[in-house]
């Protein structure tokens, strides 16, 4: 299982995005009617119901379409998420027909991966070199930097592929914390793109410091939507926070809070014509925090919940990331039940979990959409 590079902190819950939407289930059934009787419009899902087991079964809602690739659509960069290697999104446990690139190729899309192994994530503990790596105000520079290096390589070989008169965009599909690192890509973090203009729409929110104020105006050209799966977007404020990332999380999401460039949408925070965004997460697994528990899958997601917000017990998410810290103010964010943060099973990297993640073939369709906009 992908773990989110993250670390304890109080149980403090943002409010959860006026954007929100829900993919339930089980779905309800859908009325009968006559020949003679135009039917009506199809009931919306059943509340998904918890089982003793706390969590939630994953069942295809028949009015997710499947969407296809339009003619001149930009071509997708895969950015694997934390311990991933890029091999897990080409052919995951030896079979390619199974990976998320070939769901996205099987709808049209051309699709390219960073490319990754997953000693490469060893590359973050040149972080402890920093200042702010023991004050917990550090950045992605050095300790990602490397990791930022890989996305602009990966973004400049699928423009090149794309020849004269190709696409100048790509569309990032970026995997638990490849979802904040896209964010800090775009935003500039690795200084691939000078931006001089000073951010004249942003203004510091409550409590929020002048240092977080952004440099830059508009996003990285190269860019035209950013998709998230299972990403925690922040960690918990408060005395008692403990971020593994040693401020690099908190770095990104300060400097470009939300949406920031949100695509023809200031009150979101965007300074408009940018990016698209859209966070998807899991609702799967219910945490429990006790004793009886251990061993079970609750009481690893109740581990796993808390190196994000600092609290387990009754939070609810995708096995790995609670769902209220998935998601971004201002973005289209997605609630899929049943769906897993990962391809693996709990706790590994190379056991098949055979489970639903974000990228089978039964849950691409209900996010790609935001790659049709």
């Amino acid at each position: 299982m992908a773990r989110a590079a993250l670390a304890p902190s109080p149980p403090a819950f943002p409010a959860r995005p006026s954007r929100l939407r829900s993919r339930r289930s089980p779905l309800a059934p859908r009325a009968t009617s006559s020949p003679a009787v135009t039917p009506g419009p199809r009931p919306p899902p059943a509340p998904a119901t918890w089982g003793d087991d706390n969590r939630l079964r994953f069942t295809p809602d028949p009015s997710v379409t499947r969407k296809v690739a339009p003619p001149g659509a930009p071509p997708v960069v895969i950015l694997p998420g934390f311990g991933n290697d890029a091999n897990d999104y080409v052919a995951p446990f030896g079979d390619a027909d199974a990976s998320l690139k070939a769901s996205l190729e099987r709808r049209g899309w051309r699709v390219h991966v960073v490319d990754l192994e997953r000693k490469d994530w060893a590359r973050i503990l040149r972080g402890v070199f920093s200042r702010g790596f023991y004050s917990g105000d550090g950045t992605t520079e050095p300790g990602y930097t490397w990791y930022l290096e890989r996305v602009d390589a990966a973004v400049r070989a699928a423009l090149e592929a794309e020849g004269p008169g190709g696409a100048t965009q790509v569309d990032l599909v970026a995997h638990s914390a490849g979802g904040w690192l896209a964010r800090a890509f775009v935003g500039g973090a690795l200084n691939e793109v000078e931006y001089e203009k000073p951010f004249r729409y942003w203004a510091p929110r409550e409590g929020q410091s002048t240092r977080a104020a952004p440099k830059h105006a508009v996003p990285h050209p190269s860019v035209r939507t950013i998709v998230t799966l299972g990403a925690p977007h922040r960690v918990a404020a408060g005395p008692n926070a403990n971020d593994a990332t040693r401020g690099a999380l908190k770095w990104v999401d300060e400097r470009w809070p939300g949406a920031t460039f949100a695509r023809g949408d200031d009150d979101g925070g965007g300074v408009g014509g940018g990016v698209g965004y859209c966070c998807v997460s899991g609702r799967t697994v219910r945490g429990v925090a006790s004793r009886d528990a251990k061993g079970t899958l609750a009481g690893y997601s109740a581990g796993s919940y808390a190196q994000v917000c600092g609290e387990g017990d009754g939070v609810e998410g995708d096995a790995v990331v609670p769902n209220a810290y998935a998601f971004l103010e201002g973005a289209e964010n997605i609630v899929v039940d049943g769906c897993f943060h990962s391809m693996s099973r709990v706790g590994t990297y190379d056991e098949d979990s055979g489970e639903v993640w974000y990228g089978s073939e039964e849950v691409v369709d209900v996010w790609l959409g935001a790659l049709l906009r």
